[in-house]
């Protein structure tokens, strides 16, 4: 607890964004401490609370002693509150965190992706999400029941990601990935990965799918089910497989027309 201003200050300096930690516990049954912390907050350049911990349980892990750096064997973050903003000229940001845009010439999520990526396991539960579009103007978006596993090991990384959305939207849906990169590429560096990534909507609303996501048809209307399987190589898809079934569709596949 003592140490919990330093620890601020360097989580900040890391992160590029304030952050504040309400509390923080030590525990040890060996050589290696195991931290919980509570009621932690990452400010956004507004000074919104972009990002709300309720609390975190870690076990550091012995590479850290090689690494010279926190490395962890699990982080177990419990119910917390994600904001991901998207501004009118585009820039994205997570958690009060720039990630750049299409045009921001931004090749990954910079120091604290590659810090997040070298970690053994990250697992969270009953998180929400907030998607905020401002280039779009449409309504918050709000994901609840948001489940996230994140295995990385020297070369690979192993995504899960399980969130419920609005009653109108659909049923829980479910994001599956497994990714590779080259043995000296860095851990956060996405544009180097290749791998699969599989997704499975049991039932969506293309009509409100439609006002976030932009299509490559005008499908303005349909009710049903999706799954996709898609490749990726060096960071870009390569190859898809989807299986849709809708009711009740209305379907363009000519804008022109």
């Amino acid at each position: 607890e003592e140490w919990r201003g330093p620890i601020e200050a360097r989580a900040s300096r890391l992160l590029g964004a304030v952050v504040k930690i309400g509390a923080i516990e030590v525990r040890s049954s060996g050589w290696v401490p195991a931290l919980e912390l509570r009621d932690v907050r990452v400010l956004d350049a507004e000074q919104r609370v972009a990002l709300s911990l309720p609390r975190v349980a870690a076990a550091l892990s012995p590479r850290s002693l090689l690494a010279l750096e926190p490395r962890f064997a699990q982080m177990w973050i419990e119910a917390p509150e994600l904001d991901i903003r998207r501004d009118a000229a585009g820039h994205i940001r997570v958690a009060g965190l720039d990630f750049g845009g299409k045009e921001s010439g931004a090749d990954d999520g910079g120091e604290a992706a590659h810090w997040f990526f070298k970690q053994e396991e990250f697992v969270i539960r009953g998180g929400t999400v907030r998607w905020i579009d401002e280039q779009r103007q449409a309504p918050p978006l709000v994901l609840a029941g948001v489940d996230v596993v994140v295995r990385n090991g020297l070369r690979s990384h192993d995504v899960r990601f399980d969130a419920t959305p609005p009653a109108a939207w659909g049923d829980r849906f479910t994001i599956r990935g497994r990714f590779t990169q080259p043995l000296f590429a860095r851990a956060g560096d996405w544009r180097r990965w290749s791998g699969s990534l599989f997704s499975e909507l049991p039932r969506a609303d293309v009509r409100e799918l439609r006002r976030y996501v932009t299509l490559p048809f005008e499908l303005s209307e349909g009710d049903g089910a999706l799954r996709g399987w898609f490749e990726v190589r060096e960071g870009q898809p390569e190859a898809a497989t989807v299986d849709i079934s809708l009711r009740t569709v209305a379907l363009r596949l000519d804008k022109s027309v």
